[in-house]
């Protein structure tokens, strides 16, 4: 396949571009700054602000697949992932690109039952991701959105728990690698699509 990825130079963003090239899948990697990532055999790098829809639209070209990664590590003021995947959605209905895997957080929506803390710790954060998943929901894109646990450490250890129906709490947690490797198995799985899944190790 041939996958956007949005975010690209962020925790979970690096692993998405590492395993998708692994997997054998040609990569094009929006970034802000192309320094970030060195050349690597099927990686294309393409530049500009993700907010920006003509921007967007230049890595989603030709893509069969979009993983958006997008994220922040400000806690006020927060509004990336909102109008970062609006650019991205508005250059997939122009390209014609339907599949969209988007990283999103644990407490947003149905999820936000079990997730108290995280609207106390980091409440802006999670106001845009609810904005984010609230534009993806209303899109005509086959989507999923992945709410992971707390995210800690890089090891890649294929031993999570990935599910519609997860209960988190403040103590759940899992890796940056594994986010990466459910988010790109989704994006081949079709019955993940319309689907919000927690996971966590």
């Amino acid at each position: 396949m041939r996958l956007a990825v949005f975010g690209a130079t962020g925790r979970v963003g690096r692993e998405l571009v590492s395993q998708g090239l692994e997997l054998g899948h040609e990569v094009v990697a929006f970034v802000r700054d192309p320094a970030k990532l060195a050349a690597r055999e099927r990686l294309t790098l393409v530049t500009g602000d993700a907010r920006d829809p003509a921007s967007a639209a230049r890595a989603v070209e030709g893509a069969d697949a979009v993983l958006s990664a997008l994220g922040t590590r400000r806690l006020w003021n927060v509004t990336i992932c909102t109008d970062g995947i609006r650019a991205v959605l508005a250059a997939m209905a122009e390209h014609g690109v339907g599949r969209l895997v988007a990283l999103s957080m644990y407490g947003v929506g149905d999820s936000g039952l079990h997730a108290t803390t995280m609207r106390l710790l980091v409440p802006a954060i999670l106001r845009d991701k609810e904005r984010m998943e609230g534009l993806i929901r209303a899109s005509a894109t086959q989507w999923t959105v992945i709410r992971p646990a707390v995210i800690i450490g890089d090891t890649r250890t294929g031993r999570y728990r990935i599910g519609s129906d997860l209960h988190l709490t403040p103590a759940s947690t899992v890796s940056t690698a594994d986010v990466a490797a459910a988010m790109l198995a989704a994006a081949a799985d079709p019955a993940s699509v319309g689907q919000a899944l927690a996971i966590t190790h």
